[in-house]
């Protein structure tokens, strides 16, 4: 019996030895993976020639299914503004006006581009101060509206310190960043570009409308984001738009929607006021569409019978030639109901869900999203009206 203890207690320290030398080198390893990774960019002053290819690839995916995403997306002339840490660059359009102003303010900011001889030709000019840094949105380059985001490699070190600064100090050293920061690939970098890209074409299209949907983010911090409640009615709302985009079947598909309109008439009524019921309609008109146009791009840029990426988007080791766009499609609706932040990015995904609703209810309803007061659950209302109305929900 004895022996039989032994031969356990010497079997258990054996496997806990190799337990420990299994967890050091791992820990070991992902110190040393940190450690190499830059904190800068390495391309401070200059676009790499991958960052270029990429630049011309977004123009040839806006010019194949731009139209598929949204009539008139592909004709518009949209240059890109990328920028880092240190520099902003400037590609798409010929002897641009200095700087830039910012869009809903027209805060001027910037100063004059210095020509860069390169494929595809671009400009560039140094950030002079913190005050002078573009944001992930559009901008306005004399009268021609950009999209403007940072570089991918920017993007991915920003990310990293951000996940670094809410960690314990133990933690930074050997946490896995990159399960985080490789699914930011190039695909993604296409696609975010897209979704800036889409609200230049929003504000050339309806300037009014983008200038008041980015004024009411004032209202983002009065928003009620701390009330439990609002929170838990807000993701039953989110639950079941996600059940709505993956039901196949029309009448079920209907059924759930009118559903769906029920339960957020019934949480405005009870928490919001109407300048709140503003605000959340407006950012889903602004950031629901171009969420809309971002996934849509990755989706239509999958199917290899309508589309095929520059030849030169080889040579990009990050690229993954858009295989992953139904996957991303159902990660995008896992987010849509995630409660994992209660924050102004929700009206992203239930803008989003709202458009590929619409897109199934009325085929033509991009003919009328632009106007003026017009919103999207209003128009998935109205096309359910004439049909009968649910009074409670199952």
């Amino acid at each position: 019996m004895n022996t039989f203890r032994k031969g356990c207690l010497t079997s258990f320290k054996k496997g806990m030895l190799w337990g420990f030398l299994i967890l050091g080198l791992i820990l070991s390893t992902l110190v040393i993976i940190n450690y190499q990774k830059p904190n800068r960019s390495v391309h401070l002053d200059n676009l790499s020639f991958t960052e270029l290819d990429r630049l011309q690839e977004i123009d040839h995916l806006r010019a194949s299914v731009g139209e598929l995403i949204w009539p008139g997306f592909s004709d518009q002339v949209i240059p890109v503004i990328l920028y880092n840490e240190a520099y902003v660059f400037l590609s798409g359009i010929n002897n641009p006006e200095a700087g830039w102003k910012t869009v809903p303010f027209d805060k001027p900011m910037g100063g004059a581009w210095t020509y860069i001889n390169s494929t595809p030709p671009h400009f560039r000019q140094p950030i002079i101060s913190s005050e002078q840094i573009p944001e992930a949105f559009t901008v306005k380059v004399g009268d021609t509206y950009a999209a403007s985001m940072t570089t991918k490699e920017w993007t991915e070190i920003q990310l990293t310190q951000m996940i670094k600064n809410d960690l314990p100090p133990f933690f930074k050293p050997v946490f896995p960043y990159f399960l985080i920061t490789d699914k930011l690939d190039s695909d993604w970098h296409i696609s975010a570009i897209m979704h800036e890209s889409f609200h230049a074409f929003q504000a050339e299209q309806a300037p009014e409308r983008v200038y008041s949907a980015e004024a009411s983010n004032t209202f983002e911090r009065s928003y009620p984001w701390k009330d439990p409640d609002l929170r838990e009615t807000w993701l039953n709302e989110r639950l079941l738009l996600g059940r709505i985009l993956k039901t196949t079947e029309d009448q079920i598909f209907r059924k759930l929607t009118k559903e769906w309109l029920v339960l957020r008439e019934s949480r405005r009524n009870s928490f919001s006021t109407s300048k709140f019921t503003d605000y959340e309609r407006e950012r889903e008109w602004l950031e629901g569409l171009a969420k809309y146009a971002e996934i849509q791009s990755l989706m239509l840029a999958s199917n290899s019978d309508i589309y095929e990426p520059l030849s030169a988007m080889k040579d990009d080791g990050d690229f993954s030639y858009y295989k992953n766009g139904s996957k991303n499609h159902n990660r995008e609706i896992k987010q849509l109901q995630s409660d994992f932040r209660f924050s102004d990015t929700i009206f992203y995904y239930t803008g989003w869900a709202q458009s590929e609703i619409l897109d199934r209810l009325v085929p033509g309803w991009k003919s009328q999203a632009f106007e003026p007061g017009v919103y999207l659950d209003d128009m998935i209302r109205l096309a359910l009206e004439p049909e009968p109305f649910v009074e409670t929900l199952n």
